[in-house]
């Protein structure tokens, strides 16, 4: 992250700067402009350059190719490739009659996205405080992508030993509480698609089975909380529990990370049903229908004999044992 540098003056007094010193600042411009040029993509930068355009015409029914050549100065060719590949993807829309370009629905979807996680934000950050006041702990809010789950909100640890988690960090679904909290709400199809792509193991106990992982998501379901017992990373645990949207369906997840080394599993039981709690009042708040309130469902009920119980051992090594028993 660039850093700006400040000068402190002596009151009273003026700076001079001589012409020796001016042309060093402008030769440490060029030299800046230079290199964030070559980091721009050229042919990206002039298809939103492209949209930029179409977005602030003020024309009512949208631009030609030669207004828009002439707007953007870019030959015809070069334009028309751009604007079908920009229609292909849906930002933008070329009337068959008129030949005319307009913004197309792509560009609502990706706003809409934005707007939502915006607003979620926004709804859910005075309980997500609240939350890592009474915890204690590190608090964050994350939405999906994909197959991936992304962090919108972080309120940090108050304790000594803590972790932190920064806004935009992505990690995969199948192996966080808050990839399995969301993962056990989505249709059974999307689930599926999502575990298709591959669930390589990142420590000793990352759940890499399938059949483990659906057996895992409907404890979820149960529990109305998910566990992620040092599955992604050794030495961390993590507690989640979904967030749903007034048409009942998951939009978000919110978790408690805590170090592993002093936290126990029963501590992460009363963890997680203070998540349980906080997912609940955001969904309430959200105008959800089907607000998250679940029971705490012992494994064994769900998985049968001889599996652990999560609230008196790890989690995952009960449904380790369920994997030696079973195949994909």
């Amino acid at each position: 992250m660039a850093s700006d540098v400040f000068t402190r003056y002596a009151p009273g007094r003026t700076r001079r700067v001589d012409d020796q010193q001016r042309a060093e600042e402008g030769t440490s411009q060029m030299v800046y402009a230079k290199q964030q040029s070559d980091r721009i993509l050229g042919t990206l930068d002039k298809g939103l350059h492209v949209l930029q355009v179409i977005a602030d015409s003020d024309a009512p029914n949208g631009l030609t190719l030669t207004e828009l050549s002439s707007e953007v100065g870019m030959h015809r060719t070069t334009l028309f490739r751009i604007l079908t590949t920009l229609e292909a993807r849906n930002f933008v829309n070329r009337d068959r009659d008129t030949d005319r370009y307009q913004l197309g629905t792509g560009v609502l979807g990706l706003a809409s996205v934005l707007l939502r996680n915006l607003s979620i934000r926004d709804i859910a950050r005075p309980t997500l405080q609240k939350l890592s006041m009474d915890s204690r702990e590190l608090v964050f809010l994350a939405v999906r992508s994909g197959s991936e789950i992304v962090t919108v909100e972080a309120f940090e640890s108050k304790q000594e030993i803590s972790l932190r988690a920064d806004i935009g960090d992505r990690r995969p679904m199948y192996c966080t509480a808050s990839g399995k909290a969301i993962l056990a709400f989505l249709p059974g199809e999307e689930v599926d698609e999502i575990l298709r792509l591959g669930m390589p193991p990142l420590t000793s106990r990352t759940i890499t089975s399938t059949v483990v992982m659906h057996h895992e998501l409907e404890t979820v379901k149960d529990r109305g909380f998910a566990w992620d017992d040092e599955e992604r990373i050794e030495g961390v645990r993590c507690v989640a529990s979904p967030v749903f949207n007034r048409n009942g369906g998951v939009l978000a997840a919110i978790s408690i990370a805590v170090p592993a080394m002093r936290t126990s599993f029963e501590h992460m039981r009363e963890l997680g049903l203070q998540v349980l709690s906080a997912a609940d009042a955001i969904s309430k708040n959200l105008g959800s229908p089907a607000a998250c309130r679940r029971p705490v469902v012992p494994l064994q009920r769900r998985l049968g004999p001889g599996v652990s119980d999560p609230l008196e051992g790890s989690p995952t090594r009960g449904l380790m044992r369920l994997a030696d028993s079973s195949t994909d």
